[in-house]
């Protein structure tokens, strides 16, 4: 058996579909059904165009979202919310989401404490009337 063209002494499994060289099993590469050596490899197949760089994911920007467009939740509960949300989601999308969750709380918050409200003002109406 032929010796590779690259490690003298080490037996070659194959030649090199583009130049003809042997090439061992450490040198070999393998595309597409065919057999390479590494120098022509990377001639044939890499190029600037071919090779993808991938960049660690992009973090999003959060940008600076006023602090006065939680008045909007706090006075109009999910009406208030849901704007702020849709206003603020691009610029900083985890204030956005706490924005339209508060909103969504307070409309339950707020409809209790009028309902507890209400039902104290029946009754001491009810316990003046009585008197």
């Amino acid at each position: 058996m032929a010796d590779c063209s690259y490690h003298p002494g080490k037996d070659a499994v194959g030649a090199c579909v583009n130049c003809g060289k042997m090439v061992c099993l450490a040198c070999r590469t393998e595309l597409q059904d065919r057999v390479y050596c590494q120098p022509c490899a990377n001639k044939l197949f890499v190029s600037k165009s071919d090779v993808q760089v991938s960049a660690a994911p992009a973090t999003p920007v959060i940008q600076s979202v006023s602090g006065a467009w939680w008045l909007l939740p706090i006075f109009f509960t999910w009406l208030g919310g849901l704007i702020a949300w849709a206003v603020t989601k691009a610029r900083d999308p985890k204030k956005a989401r706490s924005m339209l969750i508060w909103g969504i709380v307070l409309t339950f918050i707020y409809g209790i404490v009028i309902t507890i409200l209400v039902v104290a003002m029946f009754a001491l109406g009810f316990l003046a009337a009585n008197e």
